[in-house]
Parts: C-alpha cells; sequence; structure tokens
C-alpha cells in the first residue's frame, strides 16, 4: 500500500516540512483517539467532523491512504452509516505509525 504522495510534500518549501511533520505528529493521535471514542459511540456526526480534521491534515502532507480512510469515514458518518466502521477505524491506526515514520525518515531535514 502506498502510504504517501511525494508531489504533495515537494510542492510544500522545504523549510516548513520539518514543522508540518512534527505538528501531524502532535496532532493525529488525539484526532484518532476522538475518531474511535466517536465511533464506539455511534455519534455518527461527531466522528465524521474529527475525520475531516485528520483528513485535511493527511491531505496536506500527501499522506493519501490516511486521507483515503478519513475520507470514507467522514462519508459514513455524515451519512449515519455504521457499516465497516470499526475495521476503518483499526486500520487507521495501524498505519499511521508507519506514515508517520515514513514521513520522518524521508522528509525531515
Amino acid at each position: 500500500m502506498k502510504l504517501l504522495a511525494p508531489e504533495a510534500l515537494q510542492q510544500l518549501p522545504a523549510v516548513i516540512l520539518p514543522r508540518l511533520i512534527q505538528m501531524f505528529e502532535n496532532t493525529t493521535p488525539p484526532l484518532l483517539a476522538e475518531i474511535r471514542h466517536h465511533a464506539n459511540d455511534a455519534n455518527w456526526h461527531a466522528m465524521a467532523q474529527a475525520a475531516h480534521k485528520l483528513k485535511g491534515s493527511c491531505m496536506s502532507l500527501g499522506a493519501e491512504a490516511m486521507a483515503e480512510i478519513c475520507k470514507v469515514l467522514q462519508y459514513q458518518g455524515e451519512q449515519a452509516d455504521s457499516s465497516g466502521i470499526s475495521p476503518l477505524v483499526d486500520e487507521l491506526d495501524e498505519i499511521y505509525p508507519e506514515t508517520l515514520a515514513e514521513l520522518q525518515q524521508n522528509y525531515l531535514l
């Protein structure tokens, strides 16, 4: 699975990448916890909002695999469609560390 879209990162000034990656590292775990919490509570609207926030961060850093999952979670939350939510949330949790490691390894100065 391709975790990153390097072309998205190449459009950003190299000088700000370390800060953006650090912000991603700091803000993503609470958003993942929020998504899981709202999914477990069947609070679909709140889950969709948290997924939307995380999707934006992911897209700005080219974390396309995570962004795609967030897109699906956002849509399903907006539709109050609970089908397949738990595996998607699990997958998001699983690929976050890999995505962060790839960002840090390839793009920190």
